[in-house]
């Protein structure tokens, strides 16, 4: 058995060799490269892109507090229809018909009505 081995390795060519050797090669660094950046990560984080916006020479500060007074209320308002949005999921996942053993049906029917909201101001 170890003779036929023996003969086996000794029959392969050099250029056999090479080959194997090229193909193990590329095979370890391309693993390697995966365990790198499993361990180290080498991918740089994206960019942080920050848009703004350019005011003419003329602005006042009554200006700028009238513009930010707006944004603070308009974020307010996306913030508490976003609170209400939720409760009324919360809501509908707490009362499911499976569980109050109302009529489906009707249930699906509600499910379709788009949420009211309010214009903003």
């Amino acid at each position: 058995m170890l003779s036929s081995l023996r003969n086996a390795i000794a029959a392969i060519e050099l250029r056999q060799w090479i080959g194997a050797g090229i193909a193990l090669t590329a095979v370890g660094s391309i693993a390697s490269l995966f365990f790198v950046e499993h361990i180290y990560g080498y991918w740089k984080p994206e960019p942080e892109i920050v848009y703004f916006q350019n005011w003419d020479a003329t602005r006042t500060a009554e200006d700028a507090a009238a513009v930010q007074a707006g944004e603070r209320r308009m974020r307010e308002d996306t913030e508490a229809l976003a609170a209400r949005l939720a409760d009324e999921a919360m809501a509908g996942i707490s009362a499911a018909p499976a569980e109050t053993g109302a009529d489906p049906a009707g249930a699906s029917a509600a499910a379709d009505k788009p949420p009211e909201t309010t214009p903003p101001e």
